[in-house]
């Protein structure tokens, strides 16, 4: 799991357009050499899901991109290195396959893009933040999720770009929609309240409403009119998704510092004590099946009284609390 939170970090990046100041942020995050070794792993697994089978592969799929945007073609300069010739034409290419912005190379090497300032929030692993946008929107962050927006909410709409889990409760405005996008989801308030999870790592998006009403688009193909206590689960996998009724405490559970888990499979667990409680989980033997597990636990639960209710209900295993982080043994 150590390339995880990179893999976050370089996700965000393809997924998201940034302003020139952060594209060079990154850029110099990139060459600095603390980690590397890492960032070049992390890279390199990027380049193979690309697929491209050769250099005349990676500069063909650049030329489309530039087709796209009305720009015209650069050859990637011989001055580069092998390394680095890779390390960029990995951006561009995963930025081809992600259908994402192609920000880094193209505000690198060919043009300044007038894009506005983007402001982030973030919550790490084991805290929740809570914290009001500019335009007074309430926000509750759940732990180790990311948002992204344009300082003061600039444009015909109010968008914010969010990995990991919120909460929003929307100051209303009609002439300025309130947008989340989040992976292949769109939820669309006037004023209202609501929750999305949309962690990378996970493999369904989840709009739930609180109060009010909101339209929720995935995917360009589906789209949903929530009222009060509806829920829209959308898999990235199959894009497939359905709306079903759900208890809004347990969608808000997370912000008092419970956990409510709903037919969730092991990894699924795995993945929230990991937010919740801050702290790696090494799992070893692995529990390969699908079956599907209901917790519900109390804020003053710890960790031990969790693992110990784990080994009666999904079976038993041996687990070591070691250095802040928990080892298990199927």
């Amino acid at each position: 799991m150590r390339n995880n939170y990179l893999n976050k970090i370089l996700d965000l990046f393809f997924h998201f357009d940034y302003s020139k100041p952060m594209v060079d942020r990154v850029h110099r995050w990139l060459a600095d050499e603390n980690r590397q070794e890492e960032k070049d792993a992390v890279l390199r697994e990027l380049w193979t899901k690309t697929k491209a089978d050769s250099h005349m592969d990676t500069e063909r799929s650049f030329t489309q991109v530039l087709d796209k945007l009305g720009l015209g073609y650069a050859h990637i300069p011989d001055r580069f290195n092998r390394q680095w010739r890779w390390r960029l034409a990995a951006a561009v290419v995963v930025g081809v396959v992600l259908s994402s912005a192609v920000t880094f190379w193209l505000s690198y090497a060919l043009f300044d893009k007038d894009n506005a300032v983007m402001t982030e929030q973030y919550a790490f692993a084991g805290e929740r933040k809570n914290f009001l946008l500019p335009d007074g929107t309430q926000v509750c962050l759940n732990a180790d999720s990311h948002i992204y927006y344009p300082e003061n909410l600039e444009g015909k709409t109010r968008t914010v770009y969010l990995t990991g889990e919120a909460t929003f409760k929307v100051v209303k405005n009609p002439k300025k929609p309130f947008i989340v996008r989040a992976g292949n989801m769109d939820v669309i308030a006037l004023g209202t309240e609501f929750n999305v999870k949309a962690y990378l790592e996970d493999e369904w998006l989840i709009a739930s409403l609180i109060e009010g009403k909101a339209r929720v688009d995935c995917n360009d193909t589906l789209s949903y009119v929530l009222n009060p206590g509806n829920q829209v689960v959308y898999n990235k996998i199959s894009h497939s998704g359905t709306m079903q009724p759900v208890s809004v405490q347990d969608v808000t559970a997370w912000q008092r510092g419970q956990i409510v888990l709903t037919k969730a499979t092991v990894n699924e667990i795995v993945r929230t004590l990991e937010r919740h409680f801050g702290m790696a989980f090494h799992v070893f033997g692995g529990k390969s099946n699908n079956d599907l597990y209901n917790f519900v636990f109390n804020e003053d639960a710890d960790i031990r009284e969790i693992l110990e209710v784990m080994q009666v209900v999904v079976g038993p295993f041996e687990y070591q609390l070691k250095n802040h982080a928990c080892y298990i043994y199927w």
